[in-house]
């Protein structure tokens, strides 16, 4: 066993010349544990003897060592050829720095030996309580099949102490009829890990597996059986039935469940479209592939790709980067890193980019669309290879890392246009996927709105409540910033309005002259659709108006002109077609 010196150099050293030894004899040498002379013939001052200091601050000239050998303190001691020499530890300038002698090798394997003692007092408590917290009966053996320890549940299944069967060989206990056959036994004759069915003597039917392990020359250490008591057997296959039959359910279901309650990406949603786009990821999320978001400026794409990455890597990082927020001179030293000295003002001990923090885990590349041309080469290999190389380096750094790609523009147009590569967008174009903006998925306003309110309402200590009035111009409003417009929206009004019921005197401006507008034209359409689509959804914007005006169906019925069957039945076949 080979330890480097600085382990357990003692470095409380005085060094003094021979001559002098005498004149300082006033010194406190308490807090020195070695005196190193230095020779004063021809001034060489080279080190002539080691003098031990007592505890009580003595020197004790009668220990002194003129015999010790010199070592650098980069050197290794081997335990092995130790024989109790004492080492005077010197610099890289041959300047002394300490001492080591049987003194300092003692007191450095007594800590090892106390620190292997807890760890072994540790490993003995959790043997301890594995061996007890099982109705099952474990049982360790040695490579002969000794038995060297045997949890509790022993007297109850073959009516002895545990005590009574330690050092006892199970095919001594085999020919004596108390169980059969011995599984570690067979474990031992073969060198291989068995099942067997037990009878005991006690009449029960144990199912015991025994695991034998090996030394480097593949010499049985030990063997660990198991034993479960199966006397109930039909039992026993029923519960294993419905155990299977429960875990099937749970693996179809494992996915959704686990989905639906992250807490740290939480998507909220209702509409149908959103619904659409969940079952997909749900999909492609647990696999590798490269997924690319498509989607306008603040509809929610981050909250996306965290999500993935939850399903995914969620015991990895999550890394965001805006490719279009950094300089691009900086951009390839924050993805790539780099080593030290690459370029003017780097680190000296160089950077590691944001691709290798990643390691493990998910890198949303946002606004990949401003990635500059030189870097999507790099970016390719990293995708296909799995590897980068920093700049200024040389070496190429293997990583494990999920790539997500967010863009608000269409890549295949910049693809067409030169300004963006083809290969790179074949492969970040796996599974693509699109969020929807918030204007095409009104349905999702409410339940966002309402989640905001919570949210913001518990962070400034508020109880505000949104009324029908806020809600409805919530439902009008075209949200060209979409759930992030919304979300701040939110926040405004918890914090400013003065009363806990929000109205629309405390809605912003913008929102309110969106619905004059809207008021003003009568019908509001917010996207191109199919005419029949078109048709549907002027008729239902009038049906509604009219009910909320005239104050109910058979009001509205008279002043459109229809039958209230007419009113009732359109009503439904529009809410269920969610327009």
């Amino acid at each position: 066993m080979k330890e480097k010196i600085t382990r357990f150099i003692n470095r409380k050293i005085m060094l003094i010349e021979e001559r002098e030894l005498d004149k300082n004899i006033n010194v406190d040498f308490k807090k020195y544990n070695y005196i190193i002379t230095l020779n004063n013939e021809n001034n060489d001052h080279l080190p002539k003897r080691i003098i031990p200091i007592l505890e009580n601050g003595e020197i004790a000239e009668g220990q002194a060592i003129m015999s010790f050998s010199i070592i650098k303190e980069n050197e290794n001691i081997d335990f092995e050829t130790y024989n109790g020499e004492v080492f005077l530890v010197i610099g890289n300038y041959n300047e002394i720095k300490g001492v080591v002698g049987y003194r300092e090798i003692i007191f450095f394997l007594l800590e090892n030996l106390k620190s292997l003692k807890a760890e072994f007092d540790l490993v003995k408590t959790d043997l301890d309580a594995f061996m007890a917290c099982s109705d099952d009966l474990a049982c360790i053996t040695d490579g002969s099949g000794l038995k060297v320890r045997i949890s509790s549940s022993a007297e109850k299944i073959y009516g002895l102490k545990p005590e009574d069967l330690i050092g006892k060989n199970v095919s001594d206990l085999e020919k004596n009829g108390m169980y059969f056959p011995s599984a570690t036994k067979i474990a031992i004759e073969e060198k291989k890990k068995v099942t067997v069915i037990q009878k005991t003597k006690t009449g029960r039917k144990l199912l015991v597996t025994a695991t034998p392990f090996f030394d480097k020359d593949n010499n049985i250490k030990r063997i660990v059986s198991i034993s479960k008591d199966i006397t109930d057997e039909e039992k026993l296959k029923a519960e294993l039935k419905q155990t299977k039959e429960l875990l099937q359910k749970y693996e179809e279901e494992l996915s959704s469940l686990r989905i639906a309650h992250l807490k740290n990406s939480e998507l909220i949603y209702r509409s149908k479209q959103m619904e659409k786009l969940v079952d997909l990821v749900n999909k492609v999320a647990p696999t590798e592939s490269t997924i690319l978001i498509y989607g306008e400026t603040g509809v929610g794409k981050e909250v996306l790709a965290k999500y993935i990455h939850n399903i995914s890597r969620s015991g990895g990082p999550f890394i965001k980067i805006n490719c279009g927020a950094i300089p691009e001179n900086l951009l390839e030293a924050e993805l790539f890193g780099y080593e030290k000295g690459a370029f003017t003002g780097a680190k000296s001990e160089g950077k590691p980019g944001l691709i290798e923090v990643a390691d493990k885990g998910t890198l949303l590349l946002d606004e990949i669309s401003e990635l500059p041309l030189s870097l999507q080469v790099k970016l390719l290999r990293v995708l296909q290879e799995k590897e980068f190389i920093r700049v200024g380096g040389i070496k190429p750094i293997k990583v494990d890392v999920r790539i997500i790609a967010a863009s608000n523009k269409d890549l295949k147009e910049l693809v067409k246009e030169g300004k963006f590569r083809q290969d790179l967008y074949y492969r970040l174009n796996v599974v693509p996927v699109t969020i929807p903006p918030l204007r095409e998925r009104v349905q999702d306003i409410p339940i966002l709105a309402y989640h905001f309110l919570n949210m913001y309402n518990e962070k400034y200590g508020h109880s505000k409540q949104l009324t029908n009035e806020v809600m409805e111009v919530f439902m009008k409003y075209p949200w060209p910033g979409n759930v992030r417009e919304l979300e701040n929206v939110i926040e405004r009004i918890v914090i400013i309005s003065e009363n806990d019921q929000i109205t629309k005197k405390d809605l912003p401006g913008e929102l309110l002259n969106q619905e004059e507008t809207n008021h003003s034209f009568g019908v509001h359409v917010s996207r191109l659709m199919p005419l029949k689509e078109a048709s549907a959804l002027v008729e239902y914007q009038l049906i509604k108006q009219a009910i909320e005006e005239c104050g109910s169906s058979y009001k509205a019925a008279e002043v459109l002109g229809v039958d209230q069957s007419t009113i009732i039945r359109k009503l439904k076949k529009y809410e269920s077609m969610q327009l």
